[in-house]
């Protein structure tokens, strides 16, 4: 395993968001090719290599997604109706663990020792975003669940009231790229 970071506790998983209709995309963005293979394979394999023992994908059943070996797919039947329906039914499906790391698949540049700095903070721990808010990759304990599981339409995690909320930079601006769009999957093909 590359890293200097050791790998997640064995009862913290991480949650992979995949389930979105890539409308802004004009279609299946997470299976559209990037350096090589699917766009959402690249969040996927950093998840891999992080060493989380918990994989869990969440989909919407329209996905064409085929999930990869080890990972646990979760189907949104309510994808449709926004991000906050992946998150609570990932964090439902994924409730036994201690600690979970909410990722998404169409960020394909996070690097496997940032989800492991994730995976290792304690309380909510959210991922500076370019613009310097509050976003993901992000990490929650057991306390946040029930607050997690509540989420619907497109609020996201951020718009939750989690105390002691803490936002961590991710190093480079570069680990939180997420592809919306052909132009951007085009411009960082290389």
């Amino acid at each position: 395993m590359n890293g200097s970071m050791p790998p997640p506790d064995r009862d913290t998983a991480v949650i992979l968001l995949a389930a979105g209709r890539s409308d802004r995309f004009g279609g299946d963005k997470l299976s559209a090719h990037f350096r090589g293979k699917p766009l959402w394979e690249w969040a996927a394999c950093c998840a891999e290599e992080a060493g989380f023992a918990h994989l869990y994908l969440v989909v919407g059943d329209h996905s064409k997604i085929r999930s990869r070996q080890n990972w646990r797919t979760i189907v949104n039947p309510d994808a449709a109706r926004g991000m906050g329906t992946s998150i609570a039914a990932g964090v439902a499906a994924a409730a036994e663990h201690r600690r979970i790391v909410i990722a998404l698949a169409d960020m394909p540049m996070v690097d496997p020792d940032h989800l492991r700095l994730l995976a290792a903070g304690e309380g909510t721990v959210f991922t500076r975003q370019t613009d310097g808010s509050a976003g993901c990759p992000a990490a929650f304990d057991r306390a946040s669940f029930g607050a997690l599981r509540t989420l619907d339409g497109d609020r996201g995690a951020r718009s939750l009231s989690l105390p002691d909320a803490r936002i961590i930079d991710p190093g480079e601006h570069a680990l939180v790229i997420d592809i919306d769009t052909p132009s951007e999957l085009a411009r960082y093909q290389d």
